[in-house]
């Protein structure tokens, strides 16, 4: 599992690096655009009938050949935890994916951001046993903690 693990911290520090900024254009401003792409943390191959729940809405989506899901056009809930500090116009949103022979893959505080698309990469590992549900959370965007650090610091970049 030791092994595992560090493939998936690598693999998602990698994809993190190398993610597609969000493009914003003609979404309703109350709602953003995000797809999911669910792959085998081991291979990199794709997984095809993965089922995606998003907890907030009780919607449920299915990644196609290509481990795609659609464009979920999912409503833009704010969280409020950092609001005293600095305000975030971001989003979060939390989605289990489940696939066959694979650990339950939970997301939490996953960025949903007003009128963007954008896309996650989800890497998924077969089910040892030895771990219930895989669990992320995603940090808030780089500009919102570059912003609160200058606020908390006092001193810009």
């Amino acid at each position: 599992m030791k092994k595992i693990l560090s493939k998936f911290v690598f693999s998602f520090a990698l994809a993190v690096m190398l993610s597609v900024l969000p493009s914003c254009a003609e979404i309703k401003p109350e709602y953003g655009t995000v797809r999911l792409r669910v792959v085998d943390g081991m291979t990199d191959s794709p997984i095809e009938g993965a089922i995606v729940k998003v907890a907030e809405t009780g919607e449920s989506f299915v990644t196609d050949e290509s481990g795609m899901t659609g464009s979920m056009e999912l409503p833009v809930i704010g969280d409020s935890e950092y609001d005293r500090l600095l305000p975030n116009d971001e989003g979060r949103l939390t989605f289990l994916v489940l696939a066959e022979g694979m650990t339950p893959y939970l997301l939490l505080y996953a960025r949903v951001t007003p009128g963007c698309r954008r896309t996650v990469d989800i890497l998924m590992f077969p089910d040892d046993g030895s771990l219930p549900v895989f669990t992320v959370i995603e940090a808030p965007s780089a500009g919102w903690s570059k912003a609160l650090k200058e606020k908390l610091t006092g001193q810009p970049d």
